[in-house]
């Protein structure tokens, strides 16, 4: 055994063991003297004390000088001792009473606001959130979800009134000037449409059929009407022309951003529909109208297409490694994040104002995460069972000794220093005995 691997108690034994040798010598060579005879008694209580407790110590691992009865004590009762440690780490460290104890300490609530108002939990809750919605329309089977959308949005439209429908729409279009730029766009698109030889040769057309629907059948009204196309007094190519001039010129102004005629024809407008939304037999009209499309619009065949396309577009982004909605739609995704943002913050809000929502949210997770630690006692004593069965003697000695070597080494040394005091004090007792 090198000298540096010995342990501080094997070194305190052998320093008793020539100490002794050295008093034995010392009182051979001087027999008759006291001190001589009590350094012996005393070095002899140590090394005897030394001893006893390096077997003591050693058996409790090993079986020490190959001594068998009552030695090695761990390994012979090493199922005692994985139960015994099963017991005290779920009885005693998992036990219902210090889990509880824990846990009424720990202010929950306030840890998870901070918790989920922190920036970077925020953003990650937002990503995951997106993450989520965007593997739903990728996710196989949308059928079920194309109908559950188109049966609601069913459900939204019957419960929309046509009159106010139409009413806020027509509020919204003059509050917010929509209504001056649509007109003026379609000023614009009739212009183009009216300035074109076609439409001058329509109403030339109108104009001839016309006059032959008012002359048909009446003797007069044709001898009046030849004479005055054979005097040319009426040229109705040229009244086409004039009425294509005419139409260009309302169109134009029309055009115009807010022109009086422009004014003028959306007052009209306004007005005509306020009317017209109040008529009974109009009322009646649009909500034929809304029950035909409600029950003819093929809504859940839309929306199943829609996923169904949706869903082959993110696919094949996906397969290339990208995110679909950040290079296809980055409108819809800011959008996206932006709702999801305003209604986190919102339940932020409602948990930090609701003191009754607190409450029940603490409560719940207060009751988790005791369960969860309860069913954590009999989880940890499986894998303690397991981990302590996986070992073998060897291992389980040291990983005990190892644990509390410090001990065992004062153990020992205290046998040979406890030793050598009892037996001074033995020593001195047997001489004053003598001399009385």
């Amino acid at each position: 055994m090198i000298w540096s691997n010995w342990n501080k108690a094997d070194k305190t034994l052998l320093f008793v063991l020539v100490v002794f040798l050295f008093c034995l010598c010392l009182h051979l060579s001087y027999p008759a003297s006291l001190l001589a005879d009590g350094m012996l008694f005393c070095a002899e209580a140590a090394l005897v004390g030394g001893l006893a407790d390096w077997f003591a110590v050693t058996a409790l691992f090993e079986k020490p000088l190959g001594f068998p009865y009552h030695t090695a004590i761990l390994p012979r009762r090493r199922d005692s001792f994985i139960q015994s440690s099963v017991t005290l780490v779920q009885k005693e460290f998992f036990s219902k009473r210090k889990i509880f104890h824990h846990l009424e300490r720990l202010h929950l609530m306030p840890m998870l606001l901070e918790w989920l108002d922190h920036p970077e939990t925020r953003a990650r809750m937002t990503d995951r959130l997106l993450v989520y919605a965007r593997n739903i329309l990728v996710r196989e089977g949308s059928g079920e979800q194309a109908a559950v959308i188109a049966e609601r949005f069913k459900d939204t439209l019957a419960r929309v009134e046509p009159e106010d429908f139409f009413g806020e729409f027509g509020r919204w279009l003059s509050r917010s000037g929509r209504d001056h730029e649509i007109l003026a766009k379609l000023a614009a698109y009739g212009y183009l449409q009216v300035e074109k030889p076609e439409t001058r040769k329509a109403i030339e057309k109108y104009l001839q059929d016309y006059e032959k629907e008012r002359t048909k059948g009446d003797f007069w009204s044709l001898l009046a009407a030849g004479f005055l196309e054979a005097t040319n007094l009426v040229d109705l190519e040229e009244a086409a022309e004039l009425m294509q001039k005419q139409l260009l010129s309302i169109l134009e102004e029309l055009a115009k951003p807010e022109s009086q005629l422009q004014e003028d024809l959306l007052s009209l407008f306004y007005e005509k529909s306020m009317v017209l939304n109040l008529d009974p037999a109009f009322h009646q009209l649009l909500h034929d109208l809304k029950d035909s499309l409600l029950e003819d619009l093929p809504l859940g065949e839309a929306v199943q297409r829609t996923f169904t396309h949706l869903r082959a577009h993110l696919a094949e982004d996906q397969a290339r490694e990208v995110d679909p909605l950040a290079e296809h739609l980055p409108v819809l995704q800011s959008r996206l994040a932006g709702l999801i943002g305003e209604e986190y913050q919102r339940i932020l809000d409602l948990l930090k104002e609701d003191e009754e929502l607190r409450r029940s949210v603490g409560h719940f997770l207060y009751d988790l995460i005791a369960r969860s630690a309860l069913h954590a006692q009999t989880l940890v004593g499986v894998v303690v069972t397991s981990v302590l069965s996986g070992l073998t003697d060897k291992q389980l000695n040291h990983l005990v000794y190892d644990k509390v070597e410090p001990d065992l080494l004062w153990i020992r040394m205290n046998g040979s220093i406890v030793g050598a005091g009892i037996g001074l004090i033995m020593f001195v007792i047997m001489k004053f005995i003598e001399l009385n």
